[in-house]
């Protein structure tokens, strides 16, 4: 290894200097190639510079504000393979070592599946940004790849022309195999076992921000799926928190503002607020008489529909899906809040809880499921398949006694429902074919705060929740067992709402 002096980069082709934002390793400690050392401000964007080999920070020389003209001397670090950082350093030996692989000569060179990250194996190719044909800068992102930890866009060390795309958008590509012929200069990839010697071009995470952001978003520290998701959903990053380190906007935080606005029903005055959740394949008309009942005792209620359900068009595949979508609801009421869950919706409203934190004044969970091995299966992948009012009706009836008394008119209308096949990822999600849970609400139950009221209700007569459930629940959970099945909200109204109004820390 030798010590060698790192200069600013030039990220694109018409970066002249940069700005340090700050160096993320200590002088003195160890970098593995593809971790971030630096990160740097440009003109157009602010990106996390990766090590292009493995080494060691010896000295940094610029100091985060100062800004930086390209080529100019940034840092001191022990390296081992100098050819990995092409010109991106000055050697300050007298004499070097041979480079154990030199970039390949420009002319006709393959292009291969980079390597991100020390684990990454694999890449999956998302898009090409560069088409047949095109020429491409140094700092250019040519393409956007998916590992099993991000996904990133992936820039040029030399500027050349792609010829030819040899792996597809979806493609899974071993790293080290080819992806494209390009006319130009590439850096020498690592040999593959079974696989000819090719070129590579190394990787920088994040990369440039493509040219269709806006000056103030590209100043924002965000992930290259985060800029394109934000793009395609017209979605301002300035007026987003990032939730990932030191605030950088991750996929997340761009889904929930993209999330289209959820109709909400507040209604009632004084009391409490009582944020009130669906089940599977419900909607919030399953509240009704349970709502009624809390306005008539004094007290606030707030409904809605869960993405994939009833007037909600988003969609939602899992239930982190379903919490954002219930928390974008409960930001936006005041506190305190009583959550009341039904079913599917009881893991929602512990889920939601965990992320409130104080603004929770207690937690009601009606038929929660989550709590046992098994659930009705029947039921859940039954109404994900339902087409018709025929097949919706016979399952209703195992909710209890008032499922099949739903008139002609709301049959149809959830079976028009259903027939948009848009609960069968959800359902998935939930259990497995066979009823075996896909949902631990013990392990969330536990995570919650001590000290925040939690009740739970089961129908003794439940074909879909077995009360049996109720025996894993935490101690500190206060459990009711009424004469009921999978609704006790319908069949014994008011006693469901005598225990939901006892629900709280104020009581």
């Amino acid at each position: 290894m030798i010590v060698q002096t790192l200069t600013m980069p030039r990220l694109g082709e018409t970066m002249e200097e940069g700005v340090i934002v700050g160096w993320m390793v200590e002088p003195g400690k160890p970098f593995k190639r593809g971790d971030p050392i630096l990160e740097l401000e440009t003109d157009k964007t602010v990106v996390e510079f990766p090590a292009l080999g493995d080494g060691v920070l010896q000295e940094v020389l610029v100091g985060p504000g100062d800004r930086v003209p390209v080529g100019t001397p940034i840092a001191r670090a022990t390296l081992g393979n100098t050819a990995e950082w092409a010109d991106a350093v000055q050697t300050d030996a007298a004499a070097a070592p041979a480079p154990a692989s030199a970039p390949a000569a420009a002319g006709l060179n393959i292009l291969t599946m980079p390597r991100l990250g020390e684990t990454m194996e694999e890449g999956v190719v998302v898009q090409w940004l560069v088409a047949e044909g095109a020429l491409y800068g140094r700092g250019d992102a040519i393409l956007e790849i998916e590992t099993d930890k991000t996904v990133a866009e992936v820039p040029a060390l030399y500027e050349g022309r792609v010829v030819r795309i040899l792996a597809q958008p979806g493609d899974r590509i071993t790293v080290g195999l080819p992806i494209a012929e390009v006319e130009g200069q590439v850096e020498a990839a690592e040999i593959v076992p079974a696989t000819p010697v090719a070129a590579v071009v190394t990787a920088a995470l994040p990369a440039t921000a493509a040219p269709s952001i806006s000056t103030s978003d590209a100043r924002l520290r965000a992930t290259p799926l985060a800029r394109k998701i934000a793009r395609q959903n017209n979605v301002s990053l300035h007026n987003l928190q990032g939730t990932g380190r030191r605030g950088r906007i991750e996929r997340a935080d761009v889904e929930r503002a993209a999330m289209p606005v959820v109709d909400v029903d507040v209604e009632g005055k004084g009391g409490r607020l009582h944020l009130l959740i669906h089940g599977f394949a419900g909607d919030r008309s399953a509240w009704a008489t349970t709502a009624a009942a809390l306005r008539r005792a004094g007290h606030r209620t707030a409904v809605f529909d869960l993405p994939g359900h009833g007037s909600n068009d988003a969609q939602a595949s899992d239930l982190n899906a379903l919490t954002d979508a219930a928390m974008a609801v409960a930001n936006g009421l005041p506190g305190p809040l009583v959550l009341v869950g039904h079913s599917m919706g009881a893991a929602v409203a512990v889920a939601v809880s965990a992320r409130l934190g104080a603004k929770v004044s207690g937690v009601v969970l009606i038929t929660p499921a989550g709590c046992g091995p098994q659930i009705g299966a029947e039921f859940v992948h039954g109404m994900a398949a339902a087409t018709t009012a025929g097949e919706v009706g016979h399952l209703l009836r195992l909710l209890g006694p008032k499922g099949g008394a739903v008139s002609d008119s709301v049959l149809a209308q959830m079976a028009a429902q259903t027939a948009r096949g848009r609960l069968k990822p959800l359902a998935t999600a939930l259990a497995s074919p066979e009823g075996r849970q896909r949902i631990d609400l013990i392990r969330m139950l536990e995570a919650l705060p001590e000290g925040l009221p939690i009740r739970a209700l089961f129908g003794r007569d439940d074909p879909i929740v077995s009360a049996r459930d109720a025996m894993n629940l935490p101690a500190r959970v206060a459990v009711h067992f009424l004469p009921t099945g999978h609704m006790p909200q319908w069949d014994a109204t008011r006693e469901v709402v005598e225990l939901i109004l006892k629900g709280s820390r104020d009581e």
